[in-house]
């Protein structure tokens, strides 16, 4: 029984030290690129539950897309592809000075294979502009800006 109270006690201290750290150490900046990165994860395995929660009520995109819009997207091209990577550069986050507000921009590749083919096809994206606005549970994404998808 002894064991089990100091495994309780190991758990509460290394929960609390955590939430430390992130708390004090851990950046927005450093938080917008994780949701990123979630994001970018959610969208290769067509997760789009999880991508939900990533996005803003109020999302728009400029391509006049809103939450749910882009939300079948996602799940209309994940179901037309058996494979799709992504693949970011350059990537630059910028919080404003009040912490409430947040942009990232880069450039992203994916790279697609079509059900049932055995080719690869390259779809490049010169820019993303990425608009995030700070919520109580993390940053959402509020907009999008892009240029026309370039097919190679």
């Amino acid at each position: 029984m002894k064991w089990l109270l100091r495994l309780v006690v190991a758990a509460v201290v290394a929960f609390v030290l955590w939430e430390a750290w992130q708390r004090f150490f851990v950046t927005d900046e450093t938080r917008i690129r994780r949701q990123i990165t979630l994001m970018t994860r959610d969208v290769e395995k067509g997760n789009v539950l999880e991508l939900s929660d990533a996005l803003a009520a109020d999302y728009s995109d400029d391509r006049g897309m809103d939450k749910s819009t882009l939300l079948g997207a996602v799940h209309s091209f994940r179901e037309q592809y058996d494979l799709l990577s992504v693949h970011l550069s350059d990537l630059a986050v910028t919080v404003d000075p009040d912490h409430q507000k947040g942009q990232a921009a880069f450039t992203a590749k994916v790279i697609a294979r079509l059900k049932g083919s055995p080719t690869d096809k390259q779809v490049v994206t010169n820019h993303f502009d990425l608009y995030f606005r700070k919520a109580d549970n993390g940053w959402k994404l509020t907009r999008v800006e892009s240029p026309e998808l370039k097919l190679e």
